[in-house]
């Protein structure tokens, strides 16, 4: 992205309250809240930090740092850069073996455990397929893609197999973020990368964060909100007017959503990896108890939405599960 789109994009966010490229909208706040704003281009997204300290100086040490973990992430994780670990490790032959640094061992740990926690609906191991598809080529068939990761942080393949974090890396990512902030005595955030999204406190002179969902279908409108003090929120969903880049790590095939999934946990995280995997089966009985979901999907008469243990969301106009 060249200085001009990306000035651009920020002229439009500060104007219109939307984040590029993300499903959540913050509506209107409180006059008397001034909270630390800072905006960064990191990990392929607009990424905003809203901070609440005591100490302002304070608070732009703790975004400052906070965003500099981001950016740590992007240079070690990323398949965008040909340079990255992740990149050098994807390019090595079968039997290869990579020592990681402790930041891409944490995130690698925490996308193969979300791959077995979700059965193979999320799995972090179909890079080659994700990148066939997105250079119009049908994936080469992969019966098995092996990778160990050892406590030493020694990671090893057998076959061709490529690592691709985009579903959980962003999510954990914000999740090191939050840690940043909290210990840094905030008494309230939000980090919102693209639409992983994570709050925690509440903001002066309200009485939770209050977040709208981006309509699928209406890319300019609101579907639903929620208010949150705590946890995270994620979507995947067709909003890009090719579709998604989601593919089904158990058959490899290209993923047609025709709407959005958008899941509320308790780390961010949890919320990325699991509304991948949402996108891939979006039948929400599956999830753990301790997450929340909303899928809106297109059907002959508008947009059919389903939730599951959503608690905290207002689906509007009514609550028959079928919108305009």
């Amino acid at each position: 992205m060249d200085r001009r789109t990306f000035l651009h994009r920020l002229g439009g966010l500060l104007a219109g309250g939307w984040l590029a490229g993300s499903p959540f909208r913050l509506l209107a706040r409180a006059a008397e809240a001034t909270p630390l704003v800072r905006l960064y281009y990191v990990m392929g997204t607009i990424v905003r930090f809203e901070v609440y300290h005591p100490d302002r100086a304070a608070a732009r040490d703790a975004a400052r740092r906070a965003s500099a973990l981001l950016f740590e992430v992007h240079w070690q994780m990323s398949v965008q850069e040909p340079a990255s670990i992740l990149s050098r490790w994807n390019a090595s032959p079968s039997g290869a073996e990579l020592m990681l640094p402790e930041l891409t061992r944490q995130a690698v740990a925490e996308a193969l455990r979300w791959r077995a926690v979700t059965a193979g609906r999320f799995d972090p191991t179909v890079g080659a397929a994700v990148a066939a598809w997105q250079q119009g080529r049908t994936p080469v068939p992969q019966p098995e893609r092996q990778v160990e990761l050892d406590g030493d942080g020694r990671l090893r393949k057998w076959g061709p197999v490529a690592l691709d974090l985009a579903g959980s890396a962003k999510g954990w990512a914000v999740d090191q973020a939050v840690a940043v902030l909290r210990q840094a005595g905030c008494t309230a955030a939000l980090v919102n990368a693209g639409g992983d999204l994570r709050v925690f406190g509440t903001p002066p002179g309200r009485l939770a964060w209050t977040i709208g969902i981006r309509h699928p279908l209406r890319p300019d409108e609101v579907l639903t909100t929620v208010a949150l003090t705590e946890g995270a929120l994620a979507t995947s969903g067709d909003y890009e007017p090719d579709g998604s880049t989601l593919v089904d790590p158990r058959d490899l095939a290209r993923v047609r959503l025709d709407g959005s999934v958008t899941v509320w946990a308790p780390t961010c995280g949890a919320a990325d990896a699991l509304a991948t995997a949402l996108a891939v089966e979006p039948d929400p009985s599956w999830l753990p108890a301790s997450v929340g979901a909303l899928v809106a999907r297109r059907d002959a008469e508008g947009l059919r939405v389903q939730t599951c243990r959503w608690s905290l969301a207002a689906v509007s106009p009514d609550q028959t599960g079928r919108l305009p």
